[in-house]
């Protein structure tokens, strides 16, 4: 079971107005903000932390992503809306997806230093 994820950014003010927007219709929240390390997640769950680091230095892994589970469609759609607003990258709308499972919903976005993000539910 993992417990948390960290994400390096070399735009942390901006990948955290990003995160603090993109995270809210999941009812995830900024719980700390050091300017060296956010945190998000619930007051009594902290689960995604974003750590500057410096500018032209490598964040993201080719094949990486990070899933989230929104718990419906509507969140689903709600947070790939707000990403595209917050000037994520659209990689995959909000769909269904037989080919993963009967029930999979979900859609990818890429943040501002092009990790690509994961959203989805099994909920019907």
């Amino acid at each position: 079971m993992i417990d948390h994820v960290s994400l390096g950014t070399t735009r942390y003010a901006e990948s955290v107005a990003f995160y603090r927007r993109v995270l809210a219709p999941m009812g995830l929240q900024l719980l700390r903000d050091t300017g060296a390390e956010a945190a998000f997640g619930t007051p009594s769950r902290w689960m995604f932390f974003l750590y500057p680091q410096p500018p032209g230095q490598g964040v993201t892994a080719p094949g990486v992503h990070l899933a989230f589970d929104a718990g419906s469609r509507a969140t689903v759609a709600a947070v790939h809306d707000v990403a595209q607003v917050a000037m994520g990258t659209s990689l995959s709308v909000p769909r269904e997806r037989p080919d993963i499972s009967p029930t999979y919903f979900g859609a990818m976005f890429g943040d501002l230093d092009g990790h690509r993000i994961e959203v989805l539910t099994n909920a019907a």
